[in-house]
């Protein structure tokens, strides 16, 4: 029992739980062979507006709490946390070979790799950030054992934003394997790379979890850096990618509706 109570195994079940939501909507390509592209650009919307809610309710608030008693100065350990979470994700991107969906360009370092697994990583990309962030919330959730301070800060919390990433992985699921099927792949093919894309999460979710639980003096750190890399993610491909085919101001909307869904979760839990 006493297992099932630590960071890291939590952190671990819920990084599966991410990848079998991503799988759960790349096995929606079993139920038609196409999807009108409006359709993806509201879900890729509704996709980054969740990510960016839970960056600022599930990480930046409590990471702000955490720091509060620096008065003036509790930006300080937030603002380096998160440019370092976004240098990361731009380190990786820049080195990564990847390619855009829907803007159909190549990024990273040359490669000989086939286009299929290019858009395999664009979307694996995606989720380390989301895999970090539930790490570190299930790491920082143990500060509350350690009277730290942070009313936003426990393991409801940390589920919250579990189960945020979790909503929003479905329709990236399914954006990949609707990418694989417009390559010529089966629906077999497609769904097996679009789960294949979600391996990330549990990877990055053990590292977080660690990392988080070094000292609770680095928590606030942590927990930006995990934010600063989720909004790299939104800012750099999410949202760009749901605007690139016109329907911007749908996807907008949907944005705005997965930032709405989460902020009711987040309220109706406490």
């Amino acid at each position: 029992m006493e297992l099932f109570s630590q960071p890291v195994f939590q952190a671990l079940v819920a990084g599966l739980l991410s990848w079998l939501s991503v799988s759960l909507g790349a096995a929606i390509i079993f139920t038609r062979r196409q999807f009108s592209r409006r359709a993806m650009d509201c879900l890729l919307g509704a996709a980054g507006g969740m990510m960016l809610a839970a960056a600022f309710f599930g990480l930046l608030q409590p990471a702000l709490e955490l720091s509060a008693h620096l008065g003036r100065w509790s930006f300080a350990p937030i603002i380096p946390g998160l440019l370092l979470g976004a240098a990361f994700l731009w380190g990786l991107d820049r080195v990564l070979p990847h390619i855009h969906m829907l803007q159909d360009t190549t990024e990273g370092l040359s490669t000989g790799w086939r286009r299929s697994i290019l858009l395999v990583t664009a979307m694996a990309l995606h989720h380390i950030p989301e895999g970090l962030a539930i790490g570190v919330g299930y790491g920082a959730a143990a500060v509350e054992s350690l009277n730290v301070g942070s009313e936003s800060l426990g393991l409801t919390t940390a589920l919250v934003l579990t189960f945020s990433i979790m909503l929003q992985n479905v329709p990236e699921g399914l954006v990949v394997s609707t990418a694989m099927r417009a390559e010529g792949y089966s629906a077999r093919k497609s769904c097996f790379y679009g789960v294949l894309s979600g391996v990330t999460a549990p990877l990055g979710a053990v590292p977080g979890a660690l990392a988080a639980g070094i000292a609770a003096g680095l928590l606030p750190v942590a927990l930006s850096f995990a934010a600063g890399a989720m909004i790299y993610v939104v800012v750099e491909e999410v949202i760009p990618e749901a605007n690139v085919s016109g329907n911007g101001n749908l996807a907008t909307v949907s944005c705005i509706f997965g930032i709405c869904l989460v902020l009711a979760l987040s309220s109706l839990v406490k």
